[in-house]
C-alpha cells in the first residue's frame, strides 16, 4: 500500500489550481442575479437561455474546484 503522502498533488498542482481558480474570477452584480434567478428555477427563453445555463455550471465548476483545493490543501 502507497503512502497517502505519495499521493497528494505536488506544489506546481497547486499553483496551476490557484491560477485557474483565479483566472475564473468571481461573477459581477449582474450575473449573481442571474445565478440566483436559475438557482430559483427561472429560465429565460430561448436563446439567452443557454447562456444562462452556461454561466450557472461555469459558478459551479468553480465553486467545487475550490473545495477540492481546500481539502487538497488540508
Amino acid at each position: 500500500m502507497q503512502n497517502p503522502r505519495s499521493i497528494a498533488p505536488s506544489f506546481i498542482t497547486f499553483e496551476y489550481i490557484g491560477a485557474a481558480i483565479d483566472e475564473m474570477s468571481s461573477p459581477t452584480d449582474e450575473q449573481i442575479a442571474l445565478i440566483r434567478m436559475t438557482l430559483e428555477g427561472r429560465r429565460m427563453i430561448y436563446p439567452d437561455r443557454f447562456e444562462q445555463e452556461k454561466l450557472l455550471n461555469l459558478h459551479k465548476a468553480k465553486m467545487h474546484i475550490e473545495q477540492a483545493f481546500a481539502m487538497l490543501s488540508q
